[in-house]
């Protein structure tokens, strides 16, 4: 194989990069404007919902960049984030404490508990025990926007050296 056969999937390796750097950047926004009490309450629901999947966009587009790259270090990165961005969603989904965050809070204490040997430590840590309580709720918010603030550094520290590297490469 040619260099030059590569290029086009180096191409469209270099737009998947700040599209995933949008959606992630977008979804941390929402996320935080959320928090922050800027989206009323009713559109709670549909926003965590969105931010779901936003964050299912956000590892699709990671693994796409790692398979269109094929660099070792974008597939590292994928192979973080999809676990990383399935938890976000997870944990989104439990904040709001309605009907729906009720069963996939139930249904994940029940996974978690059927692990054997790690299970019980699992169900643990992420549900503060055995069954759905406020711990559950505490736990869900710490590892989420500890998730959050994990993007953040990553969003700005990334985008940081992608205009870096436009500044540099552009004529002076």
């Amino acid at each position: 194989m040619m260099p030059s056969d590569r290029r086009p999937s180096s191409d469209s390796a270099d737009a998947l990069e700040p599209a995933l750097l949008v959606v992630v950047a977008v979804a941390v926004a929402a996320d935080l404007a959320s928090l922050a009490r800027l989206i009323p309450p009713p559109l709670g629901e549909a926003t965590r919902t969105a931010l779901a999947l936003a964050a299912g966009l956000a590892a699709l587009i990671a693994v796409t960049h790692a398979v269109a790259s094929g660099s070792p270090a974008a597939g590292l990165a994928a192979a973080v984030a999809v676990p990383l961005a399935a938890l976000y969603a997870y944990t989104g989904l439990l904040l709001p404490w309605t009907q729906l965050s009720f069963v996939l809070g139930q249904a994940g204490v029940e996974l978690a508990l059927s692990v054997p040997l790690v299970g019980e430590p699992v169900a643990r840590a992420l549900f503060g025990g055995f069954t759905l309580s406020e711990a559950t709720l505490e736990h869900a918010f710490r590892i989420h926007y500890a998730i959050v603030a994990v993007a953040v550094v990553a969003v700005l520290g990334r985008a940081g050296a992608v205009l870096r590297g436009h500044v540099e490469a552009s004529p002076a």
